[in-house]
């Protein structure tokens, strides 16, 4: 836990109330709580802190994402009611908003996540976002224009001046995530097959030794990935490989995250529809460091959209959970719906000002993705060039 609240027991709050901000995925989650309306006593600084829960688990019933916000509601609770300064408790929270990893996948009902916040918060004014929907919230601060979220997946979510959301890609691996991780990994074990057969071209020899150390023997492989549930993310622990193939010179890896850029680039210039402000940021790890993916998106994308301006990521996906808790608390009319990637409860009810995805909604019984759009799984040991 991070808090800069501290002293002697001094009586803090009063007519204050609470933003709290949450963002839950598969590599853990992250309750962040603000107290609006009153100053730390001793110092005159605003009063926040940061609490730390469990990973969010997928079981046969889909994600226990509802559980994994009760918990850290409950350790919510727990702080103010123990902490050092005597805060109101039960605490006033003006709005809760909350970032999920598989929401229009693996969660099973993003109402129950409503009905968690809404009766522990004691709030009436609440939020439920996919993850790759906050990261553009907290990339942009909540400006207008385009964010690419590159990891296992890849989306890109645009949001305009009267509140309307646009998404492109995120169909999952099977159908889209297009450039992202698991494409990557995709791509280097078709190179590696292609090696193993002898075949003329697209093999490599070197993402062969990779995969082979990694997976066993090559006619293993169609059972290993095939049959299994966590298929997106085996693929996509094969991404570091290839970059690091790549800044050693191999000439097919190079070819692949050339090709990763290309898709990339055309996914976020899609969601840069015309209507959008030409204004854009990328998350992700796989983004973030120099490549031959970077090159070639940036590159690509600037011949798509001339006119756009790339900016660096203003914050994370829990920042977005904030921006998004704020304008609720400040004007619930400021927030509009995009169903399935963000409901609005507003006095019990959803509101009436509301958006949908209709494609997001056809498929939102697949499992897409058990990771979130920004993160790539965790790189399995004993794998050589892996970084």
């Amino acid at each position: 836990m991070q808090t800069d609240t501290g002293g002697d027991g001094t009586a803090v709050g009063g007519n204050a109330g609470w933003i709290v901000a949450m963002d839950v995925g598969g590599s853990g989650s992250r309750l962040s709580a603000e107290l609006m309306g009153a100053r730390h006593p001793g110092t005159g600084d605003s009063i926040s802190f940061t609490l730390e829960g469990d990973p969010v688990k997928i079981g046969p019933e889909g994600s226990n994402a509802a559980q994994v916000v009760r918990g850290l509601c409950e350790t919510f609770l727990y702080w103010v009611k123990n902490a050092e300064y005597h805060f109101e408790s039960p605490p006033v929270v003006h709005a809760a908003a909350v970032g999920a990893t598989g929401l229009t996948s693996v969660v099973p009902s993003t109402a129950e996540i409503h009905d968690v916040m809404g009766s522990m918060l004691r709030t009436n004014r609440t939020a439920v976002a996919g993850d790759a929907l906050t990261a553009h919230m907290g990339a942009l601060r909540g400006r207008p224009g385009a964010v690419l979220s590159v990891g296992t997946g890849a989306v890109a979510f645009s949001f305009d001046q009267n509140g309307r959301w646009r998404r492109a890609d995120g169909w999952g691996h099977l159908l889209g995530d297009l450039g992202a991780g698991v494409w990557v990994g995709s791509e280097a074990l078709r190179a590696a097959t292609a090696a193993h057969d002898g075949r003329p071209r697209g093999g490599s020899q070197r993402l062969l030794n990779v995969a082979v150390q990694k997976l066993g023997p090559v006619p293993s492989w169609p059972a290993q990935l095939y049959m299994s549930n966590d298929r997106a993310a085996k693929l996509a622990s094969f991404a570091p490989a290839v970059m690091a193939a790549a800044e050693d010179g191999d000439p097919i890896a190079n070819t692949i995250l050339t090709e990763a850029g290309r898709h990339l680039a055309a996914t976020l210039a899609t969601a840069l529809s015309p209507e959008i402000p030409q204004l854009a940021s990328i998350t992700g790890r796989l983004a973030h460091r120099p490549s031959p993916l970077t090159e070639s998106l940036y590159e690509n994308l600037m011949l798509e959209r001339p006119g756009v301006r790339l900016v660096p990521s203003d914050g994370s996906p829990l920042d977005g959970a904030k921006v998004l808790a704020r304008k609720l608390a400040n004007d619930a009319s400021s927030v509009v719906g995009y169903r399935p990637w963000l409901t609005v409860r507003v006095d019990g009810r959803h509101t009436t000002t509301e958006h949908s995805d209709a494609g997001a909604d056809m498929f939102s019984s697949m499992a897409t993705s058990q990771f979130s759009a920004t993160e790539l799984p965790d790189v399995l040991p004993n794998t050589p060039g892996m970084t």
